[in-house]
């Protein structure tokens, strides 16, 4: 559990906060459970519900997402299969490495652009690594200004 003051605590790698698709939700990778954390708290103090805020950590972090879908039926599995057919198939790869070498992914739903840019700068000055929104059509990746971008071949 990681303390949101504002909402209550977010439970990491909780298989209750399961999400079909990332839809909606920047995602942001962190080097361990500490500097996530850091990013829960901060987020709960913005004002952001716990119950939009979903920490996963390393190899059981990468089970609970279920990057497959397979393990949550056939609805997530194809929503899982459509996103894979995308450019996002690289993008969820690299969540999927990071997670399975020992860091953290964390999901954030937004419904405003401006809390868009709002926890996407929360994540980055808690050290996030990588950060991207999944729009209907689009994503979209963090930061936007003349900051060093990660390298989109990285591993993790």
């Amino acid at each position: 559990m990681v303390a949101n003051e504002e909402n209550g605590p977010v439970e990491i790698n909780s298989q209750q906060t399961f999400r079909p698709d990332p839809l909606y939700h920047l995602m942001g990778i962190f080097d361990d459970p500490s500097s996530g954390s850091d990013a829960v708290g901060r987020l709960g103090d913005a004002g952001f519900s716990s119950a939009d805020i979903t920490l996963f950590c390393g190899v059981e972090g990468a089970a609970s997402y279920d990057f497959s879908g397979n393990d949550h039926g056939l609805g997530a599995t194809l929503l899982r299969n459509f996103r894979n057919i995308t450019f996002d198939r690289v993008i969820m790869e690299r969540y999927e490495q990071a997670l399975k070498t020992g860091h953290c992914v964390l999901m954030v739903r937004v419904n405003k652009t401006e809390r868009k840019l709002d926890a996407s700068e929360i994540m980055e000055a808690s050290g996030a690594k990588q950060v991207e929104y999944f729009g209907l059509a689009t994503t979209e990746a963090f930061p936007h200004h003349d900051a060093e971008r990660p390298d989109p071949d990285a591993t993790f």
